[in-house]
């Protein structure tokens, strides 16, 4: 009993010490990084896509994707995320007058 009450005791004047400050940590630069700046676009040349136009704007496929959809397990080329987004609001609207 008495070994415990000396824990208690021990523990509770630990707990009454003032914390210690610490010196802010200076923050690393972030690493510059080397992407090569056509590396997604050629790779979505490589892709089959669906449809061979932008089902939005009617621009051809070929002529440069910058965004892409699944739907319902096909893949569509858009030639910008806002015709991606437009394509999106009503799919079906957009697929039957393909």
């Amino acid at each position: 009993m008495n070994k415990i009450l000396i824990c208690l005791l021990l523990l509770a004047a630990a707990c009454n010490q003032p914390a210690k400050k610490q010196e802010p940590q200076p923050v690393p630069a972030p690493a510059p990084m080397t992407v090569s700046a056509d590396s997604s676009k050629e790779e979505l040349k490589n892709l089959a896509f669906d449809s061979k136009t932008d089902l939005v704007c009617g621009m051809p496929v070929r002529a440069g994707i910058a965004d892409t959809v699944t739907y319902k397990g096909k893949l569509y080329g858009f030639c910008a995320k806002e015709c991606k987004d437009e394509f999106l609001k009503d799919p079906q609207q957009y697929l039957t007058s393909k």
